[in-house]
């Protein structure tokens, strides 16, 4: 015991520093522009998870009394906390200055109002609850035709009607196949703003779409512009996605790191590339528009170098500034991921609260926040 427990001592310490760093790249990895390296973008999807492994590595080295080891991964977590306070926030709702002038914004990539886990249940699980939900705006990514039984689960006139009645007011992008994908449903008027981009080669998404869509609800008076955005996927197969959940032993371990390696990792540069230019693209194109809310599925998470854009061009984030901990809007295949956004700028913009809700009839939580119109 006496050779073998400073041995075991200084793995510990070994792979406790080896996390330690590697938390911290991951904590700068969303400064590093995805066009040339793909590895620290990588990392920023794991940072949540990396953060919280420090911090119990370091409880653990506190309660042993290695106090030094204790302070690295405090020091660890200091420095990376510019990052980590919008991945794991700590900060609470805040109350209206006059409770009539707020108002709730959803965004939900509903996938298509299908329902991945109760396909047999009566009815429409995602409908029913988004005529329930109260929200005053909700921006819908991959959508379908609301009057196409084909499309939706479960259709019913009764069911779309009840729909209408809860929200009245309805936009959809004024392309064909892009107005399939992003729709606003809405308790105010709210009307599709045609928008042209500067460089033609923007207008195009998979080669059919662009990723976003602007809007402009009237709010009691207020005009608000607002952005409803479906970044670009990583577009993974299903297989490819339950690479992690596949691994049982060394033999799958190495199957699984190949796949990623030569199938997964590229899909990921591209889809980084890809999302940078989308959000570039958007930003330059509505940098006069303030106020501006810019919500939807983003396909990215928050400290990534899409996100940190987002920041550098005036926006803020609803989740960070109004809640406590970490949190996840993608369900599925362990990829537990914080991917879908709601920014805002603009000084007649106030966000009081966000809430994630549970509805799990898609691979995304709908994410909701509540904002005060200021004067």
């Amino acid at each position: 015991m006496i050779i073998i427990s400073p041995l075991i001592r200084l793995c510990l310490k070994i792979i406790s520093i080896v996390l330690f760093i590697v938390t911290l790249a991951a904590a700068y990895g969303g400064k590093c522009n995805p066009e040339y390296m793909t590895v620290p973008s990588v990392l920023v999807l794991a940072l949540p998870y990396l953060a919280i492994a420090t911090l119990i590595t370091g409880i653990a080295w506190l309660l042993s009394g290695r106090l030094i080891m204790a302070a690295a991964a405090a020091g660890t977590l200091f420095l990376g906390w510019g990052t980590l306070k919008d991945v794991t926030p700590l900060a609470f709702s805040k109350s209206a200055q006059d409770e009539k002038r707020t108002f709730r914004v959803m965004t939900y990539n509903c996938l298509h109002l299908a329902d991945t886990t109760k396909s047999d249940a009566p009815g429409n699980r995602a409908i029913n609850f988004l005529i329930e939900s109260g929200a005053d705006i909700i921006c819908l990514q991959e959508l379908v035709n609301f009057e196409d039984p084909s499309e939706i689960h479960h259709w019913s006139r009764g069911l779309i009607d009840s729909l209408y009645a809860a929200y009245p007011y309805r936009a959809s992008s004024s392309a064909s196949w892009y107005g399939k994908d992003l729709k606003v449903l809405s308790k105010y008027p709210v009307v599709n703003i045609p928008v042209k981009c500067a460089d033609p080669e923007d207008e195009s998404y998979w080669g059919h779409r662009r990723v976003w869509a602007l809007f402009e609800a009237n709010i009691n008076g207020f005009k608000l512009p607002i952005i409803n955005f479906h970044m670009t996927s990583y577009e993974l197969t299903d297989e490819e996605r339950e690479v992690v959940t596949e691994i049982r032993g060394v033999d799958t371990a190495k199957k699984s790191y190949k796949e990623f390696r030569y199938e997964i990792f590229p899909k990921l540069g591209e889809a980084f590339r890809r999302r940078a230019k989308n959000v570039q693209e958007m930003i330059s194109t509505t940098a006069d528009i303030s106020p501006l809310i810019a919500c939807g599925d983003f396909n990215d998470v928050p400290g990534s170098w899409s996100y940190r854009l987002m920041k550098d061009a005036g926006f803020q984030d609803a989740y960070p500034e109004t809640s406590l901990g970490p949190t996840n809007t993608f369900n599925q295949f362990l990829f537990l991921f914080h991917i879908d956004q709601i920014f805002y700028r603009g000084k007649h913009l106030k966000a009081l609260k966000t809430k994630r809700h549970s509805i799990n009839t898609s691979d995304h939580y709908p994410i909701e926040a509540t904002f005060e119109i200021l004067p």
